[in-house]
């Protein structure tokens, strides 16, 4: 049985990106990358007043989670979609992840 994680990763825009720009890649990105990941379960993306950003992505188990995150390392498509990010660096972006397991689901 798996164990669902959910991971936030906050960011900010890089320098000269709009939040357009954002929601474009951000399509490209789950089109072409993250519907293909049959370990992640849902991906929303939100935005704070102050100009901050959390992806938020459940994935079906932390072995899945870790998976895609090793495939995010050589694929182009992320790098564009990465390079969008105030936080582009991949040893910064996973040290300002955070790691959630699922206790209960309310729908």
């Amino acid at each position: 049985m798996y164990k669902p994680i959910t991971v936030l990763v906050p960011f900010r825009l890089a320098d000269g990106i709009s939040e357009a720009d954002l929601l474009n890649g951000s399509d490209i990105f789950q089109a072409e990358f993250v519907d293909k990941e049959p370990g992640v379960l849902r991906r929303e993306l939100v935005a704070k007043e102050d100009g901050s950003y959390l992806d938020i992505v459940q994935f079906r188990s932390q072995e899945d989670a870790l998976k895609v995150m090793e495939k995010e390392r050589t694929c182009s498509i992320c790098h564009r979609f990465f390079s969008l990010l105030e936080m582009n660096d991949s040893v910064e972006a996973e040290s300002s992840m955070s790691f959630y397991s699922t206790l209960a689901v309310y729908e």
